[in-house]
C-alpha cells in the first residue's frame, strides 16, 4: 500500500497542523513504512526545516517539492487533467492533512479534521474564513473513505456538523513526545524567577482575557509568579492587547511571540504551572506537552480537554475567573498538589506518542482501501 500525504504544512508551519504532519510522518518512518510514502510539499516559500529536523534523514520516503503558490495548484491539476495522486507517482491512499481541496483521480481519500470551530458562530475566527473552511471540510468529508480525528469529541462534531457517517470516522490521538527531544538528560535548572506559562496564539478562543483577570488577582495577593505567554497575536487579539496595556499587572507579564521548539521545552520545564483554559479545542497539544515536561497543568473542563488530560490536570470551567484564579493559586502554593499533578501528567504523557498515532493512522489507511460499508455515505444531523 502506497500512501501520498499532503506535506505542505510540515514544511512551513511551526504550529498545530504543521506539527501534526511532521510528527505523523516521523512516526510512520519509525514504524518502517517510509518506503511506501510519497510526501507532497507544494509551497512557494522555502522550507523552514531541514531533512534531519523533519525526521527524514536516511529515510526512503519520497519528498516532492513543487515551488508554486498553493492557491494555483487546484487550477493546475484541472488544466492537466491530473490528480494530486498522480503527482506523487501514484498511490493507493491520499491523505489530506489540512483544509485544502485538491483533486484526487484514483486513490482512496483520507482526511484529517482537526476541529470544527469554523462551524460555530462563536466569534473565534474571521467569518469569511470560517465559511470557506466549512465548505472545504464538508467537501473533504463527502469525498473521504476515512476521516481521522484527534479525539472522540471531534468525532462527534464531524458527525453532527459535517454530516460524516460514524462508520467512516477513526480516532487517532496525537502524541506529545516530540517536546522531550529538547530536554537534556539532567533536565533544566530551576528558573531564577518563578512564572506560570501559557503557550498559544492569542485569540478569543484561547481565553487570555479571563486568564489576565485571574492573574491580576494572583499579583494582588502578593504571589511572586510572572505570567509568560508564548505565542503570536492572532485574529481578534485587540481586546486583550488593550486590557494588557491597562492592566495593573502588566509589568509582570512577558510576551514571547516566536519561541523556538527548544525554547518552548525549557519554558515548559521551568514553569511553576501551565495554564490553558481554552474555550474550544479539538485536541489541545500544549497541555500534554507541558505534562511531558513535568509541569502541573490547569486546563478546561469543556470540549476535548477532559478526554485528553483525564485526571492528570486541574479542570476548570473556562468562563469562571474564580475557578481559574483558585486553581492557579493552589498549584503555586501547594507543593504536594503540584507534585501529584506532575506525576499524573508524566504517566498520561507516556501514553500519547506519535508512534501510536502513526500506528492508528496505518489501520485507518488500510480501512480506506476496503469496500464501502453498507451504510449510506453520510448521516446529516444537526443540534
Amino acid at each position: 500500500m502506497r500512501v501520498g500525504i499532503d506535506y505542505r504544512a510540515a514544511l512551513v508551519n511551526r504550529e498545530g497542523i504543521g506539527r501534526y504532519t511532521r510528527e505523523l510522518v516521523r512516526g510512520l518512518v519509525e514504524l518502517g513504512f517510509d518506503g511506501n510514502l510519497g510526501l507532497f510539499g507544494y509551497t512557494l516559500a522555502a522550507s523552514k526545516f531541514g531533512r534531519s529536523e523533519l525526521g527524514l534523514q536516511a529515510s526512503r520516503a519520497e519528498l516532492l517539492r513543487l515551488r508554486l503558490p498553493a492557491r494555483i495548484l487546484p487550477r493546475l491539476l484541472r488544466g492537466l487533467n491530473k490528480g494530486v495522486d498522480d503527482l506523487v507517482g501514484g498511490c493507493d491512499v491520499y491523505h489530506h492533512t489540512q483544509p485544502n481541496l485538491l483533486d484526487v483521480r484514483e486513490a482512496s481519500e483520507v482526511v484529517t479534521i482537526h476541529d470544527c470551530i469554523y462551524t460555530l458562530d462563536a466569534g473565534y475566527m474571521d467569518p469569511e474564513s470560517a465559511q470557506r473552511m466549512t465548505r472545504v471540510a464538508q467537501e473533504q468529508v463527502r469525498r473521504a473513505r476515512r476521516i481521522l480525528v484527534p479525539s472522540r469529541f471531534v468525532g462527534a462534531e464531524v458527525v453532527m456538523a459535517l454530516g460524516a457517517h460514524p462508520a467512516r470516522v477513526s480516532v487517532t490521538p496525537l502524541g506529545c513526545d516530540h517536546i522531550v527531544r529538547h530536554i537534556p538528560p539532567g533536565g533544566f535548572p530551576r528558573s531564577s524567577e518563578p512564572y506560570i506559562l501559557t503557550v498559544s496564539r492569542i485569540d478569543p478562543r484561547k481565553n487570555h482575557l479571563r486568564i489576565l483577570s485571574a492573574f491580576e488577582r494572583l499579583v494582588a495577593e502578593g504571589l511572586p509568579q510572572r505570567w509568560v505567554i508564548a505565542g503570536p497575536m492572532g485574529w481578534g487579539a485587540e481586546p486583550f492587547e488593550r486590557a494588557l496595556a491597562a492592566s495593573p499587572a502588566r509589568h509582570s507579564i512577558e510576551l514571547l511571540p516566536a519561541a523556538s521548539e527548544a525554547a518552548l521545552a525549557k519554558l515548559y520545564a521551568q514553569a511553576d504551572a501551565f495554564v490553558f483554559p481554552s474555550l474550544n479545542e479539538g485536541f489541545g497539544l500544549p497541555p500534554v506537552e507541558a505534562m511531558a515536561c513535568d509541569t502541573p497543568v490547569i486546563t478546561s473542563c469543556v470540549t476535548s480537554m477532559g478526554e485528553i488530560c483525564e485526571d492528570a490536570a486541574i479542570l476548570v470551567e473556562p468562563t469562571d475567573v474564580d475557578q481559574i484564579f483558585e486553581a492557579m493559586r493552589s498549584v503555586c502554593q501547594d507543593a504536594d498538589l503540584a507534585e501529584d499533578l506532575v506525576l499524573r501528567g508524566r504517566q498520561r504523557a507516556r501514553i500519547l506518542t506519535w508512534r501510536e498515532c502513526a500506528r492508528a493512522t496505518l489501520v485507518a489507511y488500510q480501512a480506506a482501501t476496503q469496500p464501502e460499508p453498507e451504510a449510506g455515505p453520510s448521516l446529516m444531523r444537526r443540534l
